[in-house]
């Protein structure tokens, strides 16, 4: 066991600093946000390892019918899915899901990956289809790293991230290594589409908004973080055999996560250097490294040991704890952290059983909630700063803009379940809502962005709304990331409050694996317009 007694002015102090290294300033959320359209308006014109064309020329209105196979292979799990569309926007899907074993994510070879991926689909067929079925069943193969796309049913891996390393998959087409391996095993499968998680998160979401809501991008935030988004197709300079016209558009594929691994506006603390010297692949994914699931647990865990080397906690350490292992502490800790931010005798026995510690103290558990507090916040608003970049690309806020505008609410309702209520008034109805403005501050800490999004008077007309999909563990369970977000995206002068309010964000639950079904529905419509064809 390991004993640290502290003191709890020391302690806090030390946390207290420790946590000021995460705060990112409404001038920092402005700089990250400049670099990154840049750097998107970069790879739009270039050729680099991020907007990547999903050669996807139109999005899916709900009238899709069709059923499809697909896998969903992501940071930690796959998932086989039956996704059924019925062309109303609503689809059923018959899915089982599966954890990855961590042999197969760092190994010299591929095949171990992609068998297990096949004897999954052996499996499933066994269960719900007929595994002997003289016509092969057409399957979508969502594969959430980074690929250059070179066709709706084919690309080449670039890099593996969130902490995967197979070195013999590099370079090839992920559908033809999961071919192969279903090829071996003899089943009645076709691999037709290469998916992205976040292009598909976009698809099921333009699919399911209904009509009249035109879908602009799809977020995830999860073990790992990306985001795709549609683009005019004459920005999009690095298609040479593509022919523009003014009225195309492409689904873009962001890869975020890698947009400043020069660091030249990313924040960066010796945590952050700590992280990413024992990660996998330093110097890669420094965004995603700041934001995503797999990492923010570690972050925390480094924060913990940092105090526990100088003696700074009352609690005591079992030998075996998560905490003396890399990567052992669980983004989730932060999630139930916040949860119980009133309740800090269950943040102590969260720690306990988390981190197999006794004698955890109210000041151990309200120093480390910190800690895991700011590291949060930081990524909502690094987030948020992301987002805003591809909202500003893409243009978007031109559209309805000045109609919008005009229809400033009265007051605050919300719009959907994971929109949040503005606190900010304008200068014409400061005077009129003064009382109101002031009885909703008073109400929050300083620090706490709104929890609403203001309606207009009723709802947005759809030409108003920013509609953006959203799926991933950590915007689905901590509870302030969005809200975080917003605050951050309001500070964007290009945004603003007036911006901030138009985007509506759902969660797209089952994005990943209806996306792919959705993109086999367009290769097969492809196949049956393809010249020659009847």
């Amino acid at each position: 066991m390991t004993k640290v007694n502290g003191d709890r002015l020391g302690l806090m102090a030390q946390a207290e600093q420790i946590a000021s290294e995460f705060s990112l300033s409404s001038e920092h959320v402005r700089r990250v946000t400049k670099h990154l359209v840049r750097q998107l308006k970069d790879g739009l014109a270039n050729e680099r390892p991020w907007q990547l064309p999903a050669y996807l020329q139109s999005v899916p209105t709900g009238a899709e019918k069709g059923q499809f196979l697909a896998v969903d292979l992501g940071g930690s799990n796959c998932r086989i899915c039956m996704a059924e569309l019925h062309g109303d926007s609503t689809f059923t899907v018959l899915q089982s899901k599966h954890k990855v074993p961590s042999s197969v994510m760092v190994n010299q070879s591929y095949r171990p990956l992609f068998d297990f991926i096949a004897r999954n689909i052996s499996e499933f067929l066994s269960a719900h289809l007929d595994p002997h079925s003289r016509s092969a069943y057409k399957l979508g193969f969502t594969f959430s790293f980074t690929c250059e796309q070179e066709s709706l049913n084919g690309g080449r891996l670039i890099h593996w991230d969130k902490g995967w390393d197979i070195p013999e998959a590099v370079g090839r087409d992920p559908c033809v290594m999961l071919q192969e391996a279903i090829d071996r095993m003899g089943l009645p499968v076709l691999v037709t589409v290469l998916a992205n998680d976040s292009v598909g998160t976009l698809l099921t979401r333009s699919y399911s908004s209904g009509q009249g809501i035109s879908t602009l991008g799809a977020v995830i935030f999860g073990t790992g973080t990306n985001a795709a988004y549609v683009e005019k197709l004459s920005n999009v300079r690095r298609l040479k055999k593509v022919k523009a016209n003014a009225e195309g558009i492409m689904v873009i594929n962001s890869e975020w996560g890698s947009l400043d691994d020069e660091m030249k506006v990313l924040p960066r603390t010796p945590l952050d250097d700590e992280l990413d010297a024992a990660s996998v692949d330093p110097g890669f994914g420094m965004l995603e490294k700041r934001v995503s699931g797999l990492y923010l647990g570690e972050l925390l865990r480094l924060a913990i040991l940092k105090l526990l080397r100088a003696s700074a906690f009352d609690m005591t350490i079992a030998e075996e704890s998560c905490l003396f292992r890399r990567d052992r502490i669980d983004s989730s800790l932060l999630s139930h952290l916040a949860i119980s931010k009133n309740d800090i005798d269950n943040a102590v026995r969260l720690l306990q059983d988390t981190l197999s510690a006794k004698d955890v103290s109210r000041t151990d558990a309200e120093a480390i909630k910190l800690i895991a507090e700011a590291i949060a916040r930081r990524a909502a608003r690094l987030s948020g700063a992301s987002l805003a970049a591809v909202i500003i690309q893409s243009g978007r806020l031109e559209t309805s803009s000045r109609k919008f505008l005009k229809r400033v609410p009265s007051r605050a309702t919300s719009i959907s379940p994971y929109s949040f209520k503005n606190l900010y008034n304008y200068a014409p109805l400061l005077l009129r809502h003064l009382l109101d403005f002031v009885r909703l501050i008073c109400k929050r800490p300083s620090w706490m962005p709104p929890k609403h999004t203001p309606d207009t008077d009723g709802t947005p007309l759809p030409g108003d709304i920013i509609d953006i999909g959203a799926d991933g563990s950590v915007i689905e369970s901590y509870p302030t990331f969005e809200a975080e977000m917003r605050g951050a995206m309001r500070e964007v002068p290009e945004i603003g409050p007036a911006g901030e309010q138009r985007v509506r964000i759902t969660l797209t639950k089952d994005g990943s694996g209806v996306g792919a079904a959705l993109m086999a529905h367009a290769a097969s419509l492809a196949e049956i317009n393809r010249p020659g064809n009847s």
